[in-house]
């Protein structure tokens, strides 16, 4: 089956896969709340809620943040993509504390659109 990350970046799914379990997890941590600080949410709280696994929380801010966006978009609010920006860092919070790595680094790249930074974070430079 293929995943999500697969389709938008092999690359990066692969330079995941290379990396041993415990740095895997240390960096897409890392990844993750350096795209919770570019969509300007609250990072100290976010870290405490990955922290303790609160990942249903998480993903039910997700779900009302795709809401508000949605409903953004509609109103023509041109300001549309930073809802969507911050959903996507709140869902790729929640896969975080889940721990599927894979689909929380899918979200950090839609939240950001920037693979780029995001794999050269993975290699061991900074996000």
């Amino acid at each position: 089956m293929t995943s999500r990350l697969s389709t938008v970046d092999p690359h990066i799914e692969n330079t995941l896969s290379d990396l041993p379990i415990e740095k895997r997890t240390a960096l897409a941590s890392s990844v993750v709340l350096w795209v919770v600080r570019e969509a300007g949410l609250d990072c100290l709280a976010i870290e405490k809620a990955i922290n303790e696994m609160r990942h249903d929380q998480l993903q039910e801010i997700a779900i009302q943040s795709d809401e508000n966006y949605l409903k953004q978009q509609e109103l023509g609010n041109f300001e549309h993509l930073d809802f969507f920006s911050k959903a996507r860092a709140y869902s790729a919070a929640s896969f975080l504390a889940q721990g599927k790595i894979y689909e929380a680094i899918y979200e950090a790249i839609m939240a950001t659109d920037e693979p780029e930074k995001i794999l050269k974070h993975l290699q061991g430079g900074e996000a």
